[in-house]
């Protein structure tokens, strides 16, 4: 039922949009995304403007003029993530499962990758949780790869590196950094190899209503050394929780939504969609306490039977 109410809403949504009107920076993407489609490939990341990774540029591209097909896949992934995530943070019952997925759908965290064009603020929490749980299981090389893919899509993708704490073991965890890495390395290889990539030029201006224009002034240069800086933080705060709550049935998505708060906290710009992301992990939080108060409840009515 998600994935088809998602559908649904989305391919409303998308029959009043076309290529005249893309919002947010989906034309940039579309752009883009047909030059690295093409023989100039190289030249993909050429405008220092293109933050987003090959793997999205690929999808925009290929799919540019059919926005009811961008719209369906992003946002029925988006409300099947939600169930997954929550599935994978321990929730069995399918009422709560399918609640999950529906609320997505109802309080737009679905929407956000087909109205904005930036599906990974909705999808790598909700991958992050997936990876956590691949990691406490100890497949190294699923927890890895699922990571590398995400800084794929958007290079901010590889923060999901701090769930590999939840690993049984050290060495997992550190095997688990190096598939990421080494995914993530390969997938954007090329290109800075092609002589053309401007990515790492490009600088943030500090803006209003985000945290740090309270005490930078408006306007204020956020490169790429301070964006390294925020994600040492935001990872920093992942492992952290991931370490001191392990055991708690919360941890797989209080981890993810802790790199989420530190990363919001420090960024240059609090655009409305970047609250996809802690609204999603809220979601799979109350399916697993609705799940934890459901399993109680049963215990309790079996023990006065």
């Amino acid at each position: 039922m998600p994935a088809t109410t998602a559908a649904a809403v989305a391919y409303l949504h998308s029959s009043h949009v076309n290529e005249s009107n893309y919002t947010g920076d989906q034309i940039l993407f579309v752009r883009f995304g047909q030059t690295l489609l093409s023989s100039h490939w190289k030249w993909a990341f050429s405008h220092s403007d293109i933050q987003s990774g090959p793997l999205q540029l690929a999808f925009f591209g290929a799919l540019v003029g059919r926005e009811e097909a961008i719209a369906v896949v992003l946002g029925t992934a988006t409300a099947l993530l939600v169930v997954g995530a929550a599935r994978a943070a321990g929730v069995r019952n399918a009422a709560l499962l399918a609640g999950a997925g529906v609320m997505a759908v109802v309080i737009g965290v679905t929407r956000v990758g087909y109205s904005w064009g930036h599906p990974a603020d909705a999808m790598f929490p909700l991958l992050w949780v997936i990876a956590a749980d691949q990691a406490r299981r100890g497949h190294t090389w699923r927890a890895g790869l699922l990571v590398g893919l995400c800084a794929g899509v958007e290079t901010w993708g590889i923060l999901g590196v701090a769930v590999f704490a939840f690993a049984p073991r050290l060495r997992d965890a550190a095997a688990s950094t190096l598939v990421a890495a080494a995914t993530a390395l390969a997938i954007y290889l090329p290109f800075m190899l092609g002589g053309h990539f401007a990515m790492l030029s490009f600088a943030w201006k500090v803006s209003p209503p985000s945290l740090l224009s309270i005490v930078v002034p408006d306007g204020t240069p956020f490169g790429w050394p301070l964006r390294l800086l925020q994600a040492a933080v935001a990872v920093g705060a992942g492992i952290a929780v991931a370490r001191v709550l392990r055991h708690s049935p919360h941890a797989l998505w209080v981890a993810p939504l802790a790199i989420v708060a530190a990363r919001l906290l420090l960024d240059p710009l609090l655009y409305s969609y970047y609250f996809a992301a802690p609204k999603g992990l809220v979601l799979v939080g109350g399916a697993v306490a609705a799940a934890r108060w459901t399993q109680l409840r049963s215990a309790r009515r079996a023990s006065f039977a």
